[in-house]
Order: structure tokens, then sequence, then C-alpha cells
């Protein structure tokens, strides 16, 4: 069990006794663990407060447990109440994965079901207030993709706290999407069309049309023109492969390309 002191990263205006508060919550739910937990790293992120909008305290913790990243956001309107949701979902998921791996040394690799979502609010858009002008993409992310089955990679977006999770399919060898939608709570969506994949043990709801081609900047417009949607799965229409827009906390977006 680690006692690996996590390190607290600050972006704005922070106080030091706030930065101490987010180490020791997040201090005190790793040294209630009994896997080996590496690079502890927090960020403190706050935005408002000024210009009539309300202070909001964005914190993310990440950690390492047996080479799995387990990731948790948060935002609320100060730096305890984001430090103490941030700890609260940590621990759900620390959990869950501990279920995950005595599933695994049982021989059953599947889907572990478990809670993912926190009852606080996540992953707010648009922190910075309301936005008079168009979204545009700010940031680019380049990176090989995990060549998973779906019941992997949903699960890896649980431990990752994400709203989406883009990967190869292992059965078809297609990009693909899992998200968290539908009637099942999580859906598939390949960039060519397959049948529902056999196996899974992930309540999937499966997308029967491929994703559609289109250049970034056709993406932003589509979003644009869509405020209350979070993120767009696409194909480049020169290579195929898929790729995601998605809505950041300042309103702007973020583009996820895949690295041949």
């Amino acid at each position: 069990m680690t006692r690996e002191r996590p390190t607290v990263t600050v972006v704005g205006a922070v106080t030091a006794e706030e930065s101490a508060y987010a180490r020791h919550a997040v201090g005190g739910v790793l040294s209630t663990v009994d896997h080996t937990v590496e690079h502890p790293r927090a960020r403190l992120s706050p935005y408002g407060g000024h210009d009539d909008l309300p202070p909001v305290v964005v914190m993310q913790i990440n950690v390492a447990v047996r080479e799995r990243m387990v990731r948790v956001q948060t935002a609320a309107p100060s730096v305890r109440e984001a430090a103490d949701q941030t700890g609260a979902g940590l621990l759900q998921r620390l959990r869950r994965l501990d279920q995950h791996l005595a599933a695994e040394r049982c021989g059953d690799v599947g889907f572990v079901p478990g809670e993912w979502c926190s009852p606080y609010p996540q992953n707010p858009v648009g922190l910075a207030g309301p936005r008079t002008a168009a979204g545009r993409i700010v940031r680019m992310k380049e990176f090989h993709l995990a060549v998973q089955t779906p019941d992997s990679a949903a699960f890896a977006m649980d431990l990752r706290d994400y709203p989406f999770h883009l990967f190869v399919d292992a059965g078809t060898g297609t990009d693909a999407i899992v998200y968290r939608d539908g009637p099942t709570g999580y859906s598939l969506h390949r960039s060519v069309p397959a049948p529902v994949p056999a196996g899974c043990t992930v309540p999937l709801t499966v997308q029967r049309w491929p994703a559609v081609p289109m250049p970034a900047v056709r993406a932003m417009q589509l979003l644009n023109a869509a405020p209350d949607r979070r993120f767009l799965f696409f194909t480049d229409p020169r290579s195929r492969r898929g790729r995601v827009l998605y809505r950041r906390f300042d309103g702007q977006f973020g583009l996820l390309t895949p690295v041949w």
C-alpha cells in the first residue's frame, strides 16, 4: 500500500490552505487502499467569481493501479467541496476496480457492473459563462488507440470518468466509441456498421449506422448548432479514421485524433 504524497497542481487563485485540504482529502482516500497506487496527481482550477459569474472549482485526480488509470473530475463552488466530491468519486472507482481485479483472478474478465456516476454535478460545460461567439478547436490530442472489446472499453470509460471512450474494436478492427446513452445506459458506435458484438457482457445499445465522414470544420458547425450536444463522433474523409470533437469546460472544443 502506497503512502505517496499526492501532487497538487494549482491553476489560478487557490490558497495554500485550500491546496493542503485537497491534498489531505486525496491522501485520506489513498490510505484506505490495499493495492499499490502510483503517481497520484491532482489539479485544481478555479473559474468565475468575477463579472457576475459564480465561482466554480474544477478538481481532477489521476492515479494508476495495476497499470490501469483511474481518473475523477468534479466541479463545485469551493475547493473544499470539490476535494470532498473528488475523494468520494475516487474511492467509488477504486472499490469497483477491486471487484474487477477479483473477477480477473477467478477467470471472469467480462464487464464488472457497478456505480460510476457521482451524486454531484460533473463535467459542466461553459464555466466561463454563456458564450456569444461560436466555439472553436483550441486543443488537439493525438494518441494510439487501444485495441479493446466493448466490455473493456466501457470499463475503462467508467474508471476514467469519461463521457465517452474512443478505441479500436477488437472484433472488427474498426474505430469505435462507447458512451453513456440509450435505454441500456451504454451505447456503441463504430466507424463501419457491423452486427451486435458477440459475447459482450456490458449492456449495449448498438448504433446501426456508420460514423459520417466530414472535415473538422463541419463537425464544429454541427456542434455549434446543437449547444446541448457534448461531443460528435465522425471519421476523417481521407483516412477514414474515427475522430471525436468534444466540448471543453470553457465552451471551446477539443479534437481527439488517432495516431497511425
